[in-house]
């Protein structure tokens, strides 16, 4: 089940600080006494590190709770009353006005602060860990493969699907180089498929992951140039023990219909000096069939694993190094030109972090260090177009990068600032030996993107200040890009396809608590986005929707936004009842589209013509997220969530490409006899009668749609999930699924969704 979070709720560092009187200067006198408590969180009785604790008015007097909210303070007595101001982020400051120790508590309850801050959803996935005791109803049902799939659970998050593997994410209307996806922070691999066969998230390793956040719009500068939303992955952390233990899990899935079958295992052992991590997996699925019957040929095979190993050599430093292998294999593609035979992606990271302990106002200092090559190969060897010629692609990726950071706290203030520098390299080439017609005997080899280079090099400053019942939020971004083709082709032969943009983006916030229980915030921002490696150069491919070649344009100007979200939140005191409602409208200039060029003619004879990358009129665009949820302690909830985005160029009022249609979501959860946890998740689509036909979209009917299923522990450390998607054997297609071959199903038919499926999980912790 996920659960879907819009935070000024932020997370807790793991800062392991430790003050003393000489670690401070203070000398000790007679009249000094030590003083030791806990800082926990008001409502959840969680323990809260990286807590600012000092004596108003006392110079050196200070300190910051350990990671389990512990901390010590020597207090200077001196017979007068004093103030001891305990802060952190996320939470209401408190004053303890005290003359004797006796009148301090030994624990130090703190209460968090619910002022929206950035349009932000948190969609939880599961946590490793040692067993508990009872049931974790935030662990995700059954998951899928394939993160874009898990994405699509998420509210006002779509996905284009084009075969079984690979579902490219939609945010808000925002797709491809619109979002940013991250990892931990940092960029994922890119692309290498043309045609979006591997989008960055089918990189993504989903067991591997705890929580993803998404950041609507362009606030959240501090991971890159941000135009349409952020997507960050985190993926698990160790939690520090002090002496050595062993643990991990190992999952087994199977599904009917689309026989998807998953094999993960996960190994965990440290102590308080190192961690070392170790996953990997195995998963397949075959051709499924849709809710009217039709077979769909959407099999692939795919294995990963990696290992990641984190180092404490003294106390707040940490050392960190990593490196994952994923192979894809045999991945049909029905709505493509060719499937996918091969998509092997190598992974290596590396990262040191800081947590001062005697730094005012610094709470940590990191650097990192990454780098991806993707190897891609797609052909035509199972298509019926093979007896005509024999067409194969080869493509690879090389994404590497660095960036440093700082944190700091100083009192109600939050600062944050970066330094970042990405370097993305991507070629390939297209080999067509023809075998009967006209050209038999003729061959023809062109590169695709003509071995591209793109480089950029950010600086980020960002501070949120809190000030009672307020909280005000800035940041700035300045991003340098660069762009060359070093392999001209034909067309760009004797050109300057050299650019360079100098992008400014900003975002300024400010929330309000209303009361204890309810808040509101405005957000502005502006993000600017350079062209990506396919606008620029692509090669006479066709890449879109339909059969018409797509020219690349060195000389496009980058796309900026200009973007409001309102944000209010509300919960009844016992927090049985949530409300939340997020508005946004933005208007992007500079819109990157492929507009029909006349004067190209395109590379296929067969391609009814050529669309290029032009920065085409304004778009306007608007929409929301609106949820309540109703719980009922221990025994059942109930989330009804709604969703839209409207987009339209301003010129002529006509529909923009890939927006979903309006959808709502009701899911239900109980509690039964301690043991058993049922869910159904009731799903409705509205019609999209607003398309792009020059994009070849078309309309897209609405369709209802159930899941059930049921959780439980059969053992101490053994679970057992079990259901049933799409319960009515529902025939339907989502409206960004690309239409399906010709040789599959005549007409412009949509790519369906699989029909009724029957799945069981099975998980053993230790």
């Amino acid at each position: 089940m996920t659960f879907f979070v819009t935070p000024i709720l932020l997370f807790c560092q793991t800062s392991t600080i430790h003050a003393s009187a000489a670690a401070h200067g203070i000398h000790s006198q007679e009249s000094d006494q030590p003083y030791q408590a806990v800082v926990r969180c008001a409502e959840t009785g969680h323990v809260l590190g990286s807590a600012h604790i000092l004596v108003q008015d006392v110079p050196g007097m200070h300190t910051v709770s350990r990671a389990d909210g512990s901390f010590e303070l020597r207090l200077s007595l001196q017979g007068s009353e004093q103030v001891l101001q305990i802060s952190h982020l996320g939470f209401h400051p408190l004053s303890l006005r005290f003359t004797h120790i006796s009148e301090l508590p030994a624990e130090i309850l703190l209460t968090p602060k619910r002022v929206n801050m950035s349009p932000v959803s948190v969609v939880a996935h599961h946590t490793v860990g040692r067993p508990k005791n009872g049931l974790d109803i935030t662990q995700a049902s059954f998951t899928p493969i394939d993160s874009g799939a898990f994405l699509r659970e998420a509210d006002n998050v779509s996905g284009v699907r084009r075969g079984g593997f690979g579902i490219d994410p939609v945010v808000r209307g925002n797709s491809g180089s619109r979002l940013n996806i991250r990892v931990d922070g940092l960029a994922s691999s890119a692309a290498a498929c043309p045609n979006r066969m591997d989008p960055p998230t089918s990189h993504i390793r989903l067991s591997d992951i705890e929580r993803i956040e998404i950041h609507h719009g362009p606030h959240a500068l501090r991971f890159g140039p941000s135009f349409g939303g952020t997507v960050d992955f985190i993926r698990h952390k160790p939690e520090v023990s002090p002496q050595f233990q062993v643990q991990g899990d190992v999952r087994l899935a199977l599904e009917s219909n689309t026989g998807n079958r998953v094999t993960d295992a996960r190994l965990h052992l440290g102590n308080a000096r190192y961690d070392l991590m170790l996953s990997g997996g195995f998963s397949a699925t075959d051709d499924y069939t849709g809710g009217d019957g039709l077979k769909v040929p959407a099999s692939f095979e795919s294995s990963d694993f990696g290992a990641e190993l984190f180092f404490r050599p003294a106390t707040g430093h940490q050392l960190q190094a990593g490196f994952s292998q994923s192979y894809v294999r045999n991945a049909d593609f029905p709505a493509l030109p060719m499937d996918m035979a091969m998509d092997d992606t190598f992974k290596l990271k590396g990262g040191y972090a800081w947590n001062p302990q005697d730094v005012p106002g610094l709470r940590s200092l990191r650097a990192d260090a990454y780098y991806s090559y993707v190897d891609h190969e797609m052909n035509n060897h199972n298509r019926e177009s093979f007896n005509m010629r024999d067409a194969v692609a080869l493509a690879e990726t090389k994404t590497w990068g660095v960036q440093g950071e700082a944190i700091g706290m100083y009192r109600s203030l939050r600062w944050n600032a970066n330094a970042s520098y990405t370097n993305q390299q991507i070629d390939g080439t297209r080999f067509v030996d023809f075998k009967a017609g006209p050209n038999a005997g003729n061959s023809m080899t062109y590169n695709l993107w003509q071995d591209a280079i793109i480089q950029n090099s950010g600086l980020y400053a960002g501070a949120d200040y809190f000030l009672d019942a307020w909280t005000i939020s800035t940041a700035i971004r300045l991003d340098y890009n660069t762009a060359e083709a070093r392999n001209l082709a034909p067309r760009f032969a004797g050109t300057d396809t050299s650019s360079e943009h100098f992008n400014l983006s900003l975002s300024a916030g400010i929330s309000r608590e209303l009361s204890t229980n309810t808040g509101i915030s405005l957000y502005a921002g502006r993000g600017v986005r350079s062209p990506d490696v396919t606008e620029r150069f692509i090669n006479f491919l066709a890449v879109g929707r339909n059969a018409f070649e797509f020219a690349g344009n060195p000389n496009l100007k980058p796309e900026s936004t200009h973007q409001l979200d309102l944000v209010f939140r509300t919960r009844t005191n016992d927090d049985a009842l949530n409300l939340q409602l997020n508005g946004f409208t933005a208007l992007m200039q500079n819109y990157i589209a492929g507009v029909r060029n006349e004067e190209l003619q395109p590379m296929v004879a067969s391609a009814p013509g050529v669309l290029e990358f032009q920065n085409r009129d304004d778009v306007f665009t608007a929409g929301f997220e609106a949820t309540a949820e109703y719980r009922l302690p221990s025994v059942a909830s109930a989330r009804l969530s709604a969703s839209y985005t409207y987009a339209e160029f301003t010129d002529d009022g006509s529909a923009v490409a890939e927006i979903p249609p309006f959808e709502s979501r009701l899911v239900l959860t109980g509690l039964f006899s301690g043991r058993f946890i049922p869910e159904a998740n009731i799903r409705r689509v509205l019609t999209q009668n607003r398309f792009d036909a020059g994009f070849g979209e078309e309309k897209t009917d609405g369709f209802w749609l159930a899941d059930i299923s049921v959780r439980t522990r059969v053992l101490q450390n053994l679970s057992l999930n079990a259901g049933v998607r799409n319960l009515f054997d529902e025939a339907y297609s989502e409206h960004l699924n690309r239409n399906i071959r010709p040789d599959i199903n005549e007409g412009t038919m949509k790519l369906p969704e699989p029909g009724r499926r029957v799945f069981v999980e099975v998980s053993w912790r230790f």
